[in-house]
């Protein structure tokens, strides 16, 4: 059992759990979070943001899902229940990513269902082009381009592999039957305020992952660090081999992450 830590957490422990995690200057680091798993933070979720991007500094990047407010899933905004503003439409990811992509120097990309918010000198060209890929997690995305990349990370931060979007990435470029085979034509206003229409494959509604299992093969392949930081366990994964190992997986069982003892009971 996870020891409780009653004591607030300050930004110089976060930076140095940071560091003893493995995060280096240089980093591409996409996090998952959940400000309440710390406790209490001395000054919230933007000193969780400022001791991340004091470690990584500009040479690196600093990333996080800002996906809108999901109304009926990702069929909702595909049906244009919704349609996303990029320069004012919260996101439902949590405190940290939606204090996060407000900054004045971070950009989000422009897709309707699977935003995400970018820091760094190469912020542009991780985002460039999101809005042209019909698979929001599949190739040619910002999740796709961080796991070619031989220093990127995934940081879970007080959240397990279920938070982990990348793994939709491995589905979603190794054949996984996960996506609609319709297409869908949702709207998004980008920073000019301008209308656009990007087409997307949306994932299918209601259909169980087992991500979790994710975590042990992490463990067993050496490929994740864990730290406690305050009450928040914080795992750091290497996504490039765990889209290489991901990738082995799907391609020998395309259902490998799929919860088929669920589907069983049906």
């Amino acid at each position: 059992m996870s020891k409780v830590v009653n004591s607030s957490v300050t930004e110089k422990e976060l930076i140095e759990g940071w560091e003893k995690i493995g995060i280096k200057k240089g980093d591409i680091v996409f996090v998952h979070s959940s400000l309440s798993s710390f406790g209490y933070v001395e000054g919230g979720a933007i000193t969780v943001i400022e001791s991340l991007k004091k470690i990584i500094l500009e040479k690196g990047i600093l990333a996080m899902p800002s996906f809108p407010a999901f109304i009926g899933g990702e069929y909702g905004i595909a049906k244009n229940e919704i349609v996303f503003d990029v320069r004012i439409s919260p996101t439902s990811m949590g405190k940290i990513p939606d204090t996060f992509w407000r900054l004045e120097d971070v950009k989000r990309s422009l897709h309707p269902t699977h935003s995400i918010a970018v820091w760094g000198k190469e912020k542009d060209w991780l985002i460039k082009d999101h809005e042209r890929c019909i698979c929001s997690c599949g190739k040619d995305t910002p999740f796709y381009k961080m796991c070619q990349e031989k220093n990127s990370k995934i940081l879970l931060i007080g959240v397990t592999h279920s938070s982990n979007t990348t793994l939709h990435t491995i589905e979603d470029c190794n054949g996984a039957p996960t996506r609609s085979v319709e297409i869908f034509y949702p709207k998004v206003i980008d920073y000019k305020g301008s209308i656009i229409t990007v087409p997307i494959h949306p994932h299918l509604p209601g259909l169980m992952r087992r991500y979790n299992i994710m975590d042990r093969i992490c463990k067993e392949n050496k490929i994740q660090n864990e730290i406690m930081i305050g009450n928040a366990l914080c795992k750091l994964i290497d996504a490039y081999k765990l889209y290489k190992i991901g990738s082995e997986l799907i391609q020998k069982d395309p259902l490998f992450l799929i919860d088929k003892e669920y589907y069983a009971t049906l």
